[in-house]
């Protein structure tokens, strides 16, 4: 029997109730096309970001997890003014606003961004449309609120002298971009709205993830996983779609692809590096004091001061970097172990660098320290690999078991007052390539050259294997270097 054999025999009016249904599905679905903002639901993390008070919005996250969505609900939102109740009132707009979508390439505002936003700006409230180079450059809507689009393929002059009251940047930032961006949000007290996923641009974490307070600026760290329902229970995406999508990935790609970790955070040489190791605490006399130099020709020349305790443990308490000539470096030193009160223990100075011949003098750097008054450098230990080991020993606490006297790291940083030194380690790498096959890696055991000053100074002071020394064993190490 052929289907329209079985409608014909089907109850007239049962048939003519499916039909209005149908009806109704199809003019549901071309409204839902229309005006896709009157059926959205945000998932629970969506919704967290959008009751955010913050001026500054990050919703950082893995593939899938809702991030356009989100911008483009915003963008809407902002340009219409028509707010759920829940919304806060301190982040509403009451007259018609300047906003710009800033996105990683054209194509994007074609294949995603448009049509993104198409699916939640009602049809209806906008006036008109402006191509430029053949991508949506303008949209113009019917209050007179305008929303402009670049991407990080245009010349960085595109980014200048404008200025908005809402920056939505969907994908990685470049830097100078951004800054300018900023520099057009100042005078109209603009929001700024960060949707991405972290595979590039390091310096995003650094100086906007990481200074996240919750009241200026405020961070969501989103996984793929957390968008399989909206907040009234509705499916989203199913798991099962989910672990299809992953099956074929490495665990590196899994971070940063559905965990939303920042891809720049591979391979970390010190990954037991965490918040733990950052403490507030003041130097106490008499513990002896350890400084460690890590010199430079070219580049600023970087020194910490390490406190020990009693129980040989140790604490970076200051740090200094500078680009001076020697004397003045000297001078700097000196001033900075009279102004902290140290009790100086030792100084250390990069092997590599304390007896190489200095160009200008002929005389080694630890020479020419001596001969502007700040002597007693003693050459640092530097077999890297021995040196990596050992800073993850004082790293090292077991993260399965509450702090205790018996389970706590032998190494702290005071979190305000050497923020280079923790950079350095925080962001310390090996070296990686990837491979002709897809998801194949080969991690160096060297690490990578760049940026690795305060790490270096941290592992000559580790493997000089620091112990608490009384007055007289610290008078007799320093006897040579007063002044």
């Amino acid at each position: 029997m052929s289907i329209v054999d079985l409608e014909e025999r089907i109850d007239p009016e049962i048939r003519e109730a499916l039909r209005t249904m149908e009806i109704i599905d199809a003019v549901r679905d071309k409204r839902k096309r229309e005006r896709g903002i009157d059926y959205y639901n945000p998932n629970p993390m969506q919704h967290k970001a959008h009751l955010s008070k913050a001026k500054t919005i990050i919703f950082s996250g893995g593939n899938r997890c809702g991030k356009s969505t989100l911008g483009a609900v915003e963008l809407s939102w902002h340009t219409t003014k028509k707010y759920p109740d829940w919304f806060p009132k301190e982040r509403r707009y009451r007259r018609p606003i300047k906003a710009v979508v800033v996105c990683d390439a054209n194509q994007k505002i074609e294949k995603v961004i448009e049509p993104k936003i198409n699916e939640y700006l009602p049809r209806d409230f906008i006036a008109s449309r402006r191509v430029l180079g053949g991508y949506l450059n303008r949209l113009i809507c019917k209050d007179g609120s305008t929303i402009d689009f670049l991407s990080g393929e245009q010349d960085d002059m595109a980014f200048e002298g404008a200025d908005w009251d809402f920056y939505w940047g969907d994908e990685p930032q470049k830097k100078r971009k951004f800054d300018a961006i900023m520099r057009g949000l100042i005078d109209r007290g603009g929001q700024i709205l960060l949707t991405f996923t972290p595979l590039i641009e390091p310096w995003m974490k650094e100086t906007l993830v990481d200074q996240a307070d919750g009241v200026k600026i405020e961070a969501f760290i989103v996984d793929t996983y957390d968008n399989q329902f909206d907040i009234k229970g509705n499916p989203i995406l199913k798991k099962e779609n989910i672990d299809e999508m992953v099956r074929l990935w490495d665990d590196d790609t899994k971070e940063t692809r559905i965990h939303g970790k920042f891809f720049h955070l591979r391979g970390i040489v010190y990954s037991e590096f965490s918040e733990i190791h950052q403490i507030e605490f003041d130097y106490t006399y008499p513990d002896p004091v350890i400084s460690v130099l890590d010199p430079h020709d070219r580049q600023p020349h970087h020194v910490i001061w390490a406190i020990v305790d009693r129980t040989a443990d140790l604490f970076v308490h200051s740090e200094l970097t500078v680009h001076c000539t020697v004397k003045e470096l000297a001078d700097k030193i000196k001033a900075q172990e009279k102004f902290c009160g140290y009790r100086m223990r030792r100084r250390l100075i990069d092997p590599n660098f304390g007896r190489k011949p200095l160009i200008t003098t002929g005389r080694n750097m630890i020479e020419e320290l001596a001969n502007a008054g700040c002597n007693g450098w003693v050459e640092g230990d530097d077999p890297k690999d021995e040196g990596h080991l050992k800073v993850k020993q004082y790293l090292h606490y077991d993260r399965t078991k509450e702090i205790s006297h018996t389970n706590k790291p032998k190494l702290y940083f005071h979190k305000q007052r050497v923020p280079k030194t923790i950079h350095s380690i925080r962001n310390y790498q090996y070296e990686e390539w990837i491979g002709k096959i897809a998801g194949e890696r080969d991690p160096k055991e060297k690490p990578k050259d760049r940026d690795t000053h305060g790490a270096d100074v941290v592992r000559y002071l580790c493997m000089s294997n620091p112990r608490f020394s009384s007055m007289q064993e610290a008078t007799y190490e320093m006897a040579e270097a007063p002044y």
